[in-house]
């Protein structure tokens, strides 16, 4: 096998200029020229999140093992400060390529996409092992099946054999956010499918490397050797029970499938698969870029926690309890709460003074898996979104906040069921029954009208300020207003059935909507409770 496509200097990571035009770069430029670059550009933000990952690890690996200046050095060593390393390369505003460059001197025959011995991200022992499948499920932006290729998609006929640039991005993903439908064995979910995956922004591609960059991670946890999984050999096992990865770049990189790529004359034209490594731990500290859910097996345990996937139907402000998740004073829930490692990184660097941090911006992503179909879990989405808030709501002078903050979700929740209880009414007083009756779509539009408001007021809270009781009306009378109207708009859609209504047996309420009338007094009087506006009697 001729090696071919060395992932350090060929152009494959899709990165976007200053001037928004779309550039493709290799690993060494991606790193050393970061600051050129506004941020990863690829075809998902899943796909973006799966090569910073990428990117982390070399992070890691790299300034574990050289200083800025490329001098080799010893983590075990008393004079090793990784904080400082950190400081000096972001008060430079640019990866030192005398660091990068030594690694890559060392370890560059495992960069090549294709080689006889160390394949990037693969493994030839999955050669031959099951039945090739199609380049077009490598694609992480078609959702297309081994066995049921989509009628209508975004790529052409053509492009379904892909240019290796291509390939290696969706390598990268794939390995990060497959489903189970593999045979031979059947694979594990991959890690980062288990996650609610946050990270933060900046201002450029070097800001958002250097601000996910936790330096302290491994030492705080005891460890001094990164290794990633492309230093490690080439594994001959499938679906291999491996310990949880107690580093941050053997974690980054964790290879949860068996792959291996099949080209012709240029192009990668299917792929062997199967199970890569995986772990059982699921409680895993060394995670950093996930938000997390509390548990307790039984009364008077000890809270255990597990990463918390994003909700498709919730946005990002709505799990902002979750992300934010730090300590409130004099809250009895504080040991129900796991503050992601990125946000108590972001909040080191404010309290150190080592970065100007006034906003904090937060991206999240997720592929979403269809859980009905348990044997496969076949990808049927992929969703984005994100998050701007002042800095010091994660302090002690933004404690007050966050519990006002939380509160206004909460709200939002409540009033967001109003609505969907108005349109079951609605629809029952025209006439509909059954499984034809559904609120789910005026809910989400709901949503879509409060979304704007909310992140607006959110952004424009300053912490410093004690005028909770003001801020919060401000929020509730323009939530309040939305809801009604939106309220109006349902009825006069429901029609002239709605207006004349039907006879209903009261229930176990004895509430009995008979007319969008009687629908929109109940509604009515609903937000007016959730949102303080008094007169509690109206409506019921």
């Amino acid at each position: 096998m001729d090696r071919e496509f060395n992932l350090i200097s060929e152009p494959w990571i899709k990165v976007m200029k200053p001037d928004k035009s779309i550039e493709e770069i290799g690993l060494r430029q991606a790193l050393v020229d970061s600051n050129e670059y506004l941020c990863l550009a690829g075809e998902t933000k899943s796909q973006d999140f799966a090569i910073l990952r990428l990117l982390l690890a070399l992070m890691y690996t790299i300034f574990s093992r050289y200083d800025a200046d490329g001098n080799e050095i010893d983590p075990t060593d008393d004079d090793y400060d990784p904080i400082e390393i950190w400081t000096e390369i972001y008060n430079a505003k640019k990866i030192p390529s005398a660091a990068v460059d030594k690694y890559f001197e060392k370890w560059g025959d495992r960069f090549w996409l294709f080689d006889e011995k160390y394949p990037f991200m693969q493994t030839n022992a999955a050669n031959g092992k099951s039945k090739p499948v199609s380049s077009a499920k490598l694609i992480g932006s078609l959702f297309e099946s081994a066995n049921k290729p989509r009628l209508f998609s975004d790529i052409n006929g053509v492009g379904r054999k892909l240019g290796y640039s291509e390939a290696t991005r969706w390598l990268i993903h794939l390995n990060s956010f497959d489903d189970i439908a593999a045979k031979q064995p059947t694979p594990k979910k991959t890690w980062c499918s288990k996650l609610g995956l946050i990270a933060l922004k900046g201002n450029t591609l070097f800001e958002i490397l250097m601000l996910n960059y936790i330096a302290h991670a491994d030492i705080k946890s005891d460890v001094y050797i990164s290794l990633p999984s492309w230093e490690q050999e080439q594994c001959t096992e499938f679906n291999r029970l491996i310990p949880p990865p107690d580093n941050q770049a053997a974690l980054l990189s964790i290879r949860s499938r068996s792959l291996y790529l099949c080209r012709e004359e240029g192009m990668v034209n299917g792929y062997y698969i199967s199970g890569g490594d995986y772990f059982e731990e699921v409680d895993l500290k060394t995670e950093q870029m996930t938000i997390w859910h509390g548990y307790k097996e039984g009364k008077n345990t000890v809270t255990k926690f597990i990463p918390a996937r994003h909700d498709q139907s919730k946005t990002a402000w709505q799990e902002f309890g979750a992300i934010a998740a730090f300590p409130i004073t004099g809250s009895s829930n504080n040991d129900e709460m796991r503050t992601p490692g990125i946000i108590q990184w972001a909040n080191f660097l404010k309290k150190q003074k080592l970065i100007n941090l006034t906003q904090i911006n937060i991206e999240i992503a997720a592929v979403v898996y269809d859980l009905g179909q348990a044997t496969s879990l076949p990808v049927i989405d992929a969703i984005s979104d994100s998050i701007t808030f002042h800095s010091d709501l994660l302090t002690e002078l933004g404690s007050i906040w966050r519990k006002h903050i939380n509160d206004e979700i909460e709200k939002c929740e409540k009033a967001a069921k109003a609505v969907y209880s108005l349109s079951i009414d609605l629809q029952t007083s025209s006439g509909a029954s059954g499984d034809k009756l559904s609120g789910s779509d005026a809910k989400m539009q709901f949503y879509d009208r409060i979304d704007r408001p909310f992140r607006l007021w959110l952004k424009s809270i300053e912490p410093s300020s004690r005028s909770f009781n003001d801020k919060c009306k401000e929020l509730d009378d323009q939530l309040f207003n939305i809801a009604g109207r939106f309220g109006e708009d349902l009825a006069a859609q429901s029609g002239d059935n709605a207006v004349f209504g039907r006879y209903k047996k009261p229930d176990k309420d004895q509430k009995q909507v008979t007319s969008s009338a009687l629908a929109i007094n109940f509604f009515v009087g609903k937000i007016k409770r959730i949102f303080n506006k008094g007169d509690e009697n109206n409506g019921g």
